[in-house]
């Protein structure tokens, strides 16, 4: 079987640089060492809430939660507080709209090995 070369191409503009934020945040957060081992990631995030929507009390539409995870995941290796993303095997998740400032509260929790 042959694969093409294939790249992945980001599909909103606003997502690198929501990263970064992330990124940059998390760094001033850098401990002696990143956190190692099971870990469990908590993300709510409060996104901007249009005048209108046909989603109700709940943004269901985009950006992706599994696109903002993963963001999230890829800022938290980068900016070395977790050692790899690859770490988390428990994960919650929620969008929500924002009632003031647009942005996500991140908690990570060492789990039991």
């Amino acid at each position: 079987m042959s694969y093409g070369k294939g790249r992945m191409v980001e599909s909103s503009r606003k997502l690198k640089p929501w990263r970064d934020r992330v990124t940059a945040i998390a760094k001033t957060l850098v401990l002696d060492e990143p956190l190692d081992g099971h870990l469990r990631l908590i993300v709510n995030f409060y996104l901007p809430a249009p005048a209108k929507t046909r989603f109700g009390s709940r943004p269901a539409g985009t950006p992706d939660l599994d696109k903002l995870v993963r963001a999230v995941g890829d800022a938290l290796t980068q900016s070395k507080l977790i050692k790899d993303d690859a770490r988390i095997v428990s994960l919650i998740a929620h969008k929500h709209w924002a009632l003031n400032t647009p942005g996500a509260e991140i908690t990570i929790e060492r789990l039991p090995v």
